[in-house]
């Protein structure tokens, strides 16, 4: 059973590569019979926008991807403090001089990738974990450290995200082991490209609520998503419609995710719309 969470920041768009990894989150989560929670990653309090709270409930509506849970890391200030003044007290953390909590000789331990196997630690990645920032000057968590004290605090046994994210797991692992933490499982998927390079939430065509607006079908949107990231064990034509019932059934054993960058393609996620609305207009139309 996993227990899975997509946290959005409030700072712009609902972009393509963040539905993506709530569908994929979301999937593993149902065919697993676990829980699929929405964590609102709202620490930056100089970059938020709270109507962007509102376009991420409105994009996960749209795309039919209920959750079980929703928090905000607002709401749980207090709780980071006070774990990290625990690992200062333990003598895992130290305050700075400016106020900040920093790991105290922190360390990255191996983990392994779902989709990429073993990850050995470097001494680059050491570097980065050994004496990292918790708690900012001005009282504040930092990203890594409020993710982890969540994830232990929710049960997040299973985390899928972009590879971008690869090297976060590394900082992340010391933390995990600093609270005496087993680590989650995780998975790290290939970026979604346009034009060559890496997608934005400054490339108009990622704002998912443009697609909604434009009148794409959810259903077509997600199963555009699956395929830049996922593939199945058998992969011919009678898979080229898979619907979000017919994914369930297939995510976890019926094939694989994978971490090679996928193609933002615009004529295939029409040629699913036209599939998907098709399919619904014989659906609708009377009996002979």
């Amino acid at each position: 059973m996993f227990i899975t969470r997509i946290a959005p920041s409030p700072t712009g768009d609902f972009h393509l590569g963040t539905a993506r990894t709530a569908y994929f989150n979301w999937l593993a989560a149902r065919a697993s019979g676990g829980r699929f929670l929405l964590r609102i990653d709202d620490t930056d309090l100089a970059r938020n926008n709270e109507a962007s709270v509102g376009v991420i409930h409105d994009c996960m509506t749209w795309l039919g991807l209920d959750h079980d849970a929703t928090f905000r890391q607002s709401d749980r200030l207090d709780r980071y403090r006070d774990v990290a003044a625990d690992l200062v007290t333990r003598g895992r953390a130290v305050v700075a001089d400016n106020g900040a909590i920093l790991m105290k000789d922190g360390q990255s331990t191996p983990w392994t990738d779902r989709i990429s196997g073993l990850q050995a630690v470097g001494q680059a990645h050491d570097a980065l974990a050994r004496n990292q920032v918790l708690i900012k000057a001005d009282g504040m968590p930092v990203y890594h450290f409020a993710s982890v004290v969540d994830d232990i605090d929710m049960g997040v046994n299973l985390v899928i995200r972009g590879i971008d994210h690869l090297t976060n797991t590394f900082r992340h692992s010391a933390i995990y082991a600093a609270l005496d933490a087993p680590l989650p499982e995780f998975a790290h998927l290939g970026l979604i490209m346009l034009d060559g390079r890496k997608m934005s939430k400054r490339d108009g065509a990622a704002s998912l609520l443009g697609y909604r607006d434009a009148g794409i079908d959810p259903d077509a949107m997600l199963n555009f998503l699956l395929r830049m990231g996922w593939g199945p064990a058998k992969d011919d034509k009678s898979m080229a419609v898979i619907g979000r019932d017919r994914a369930l059934g297939l995510f976890l054993d019926g094939g694989r995710m994978k971490n090679s960058p996928a193609a933002f393609d615009a004529a295939k996620l029409a040629s699913y719309d036209r599939k998907y609305k098709a399919a619904r207009r014989d659906l609708a139309a009377p009996a002979p």
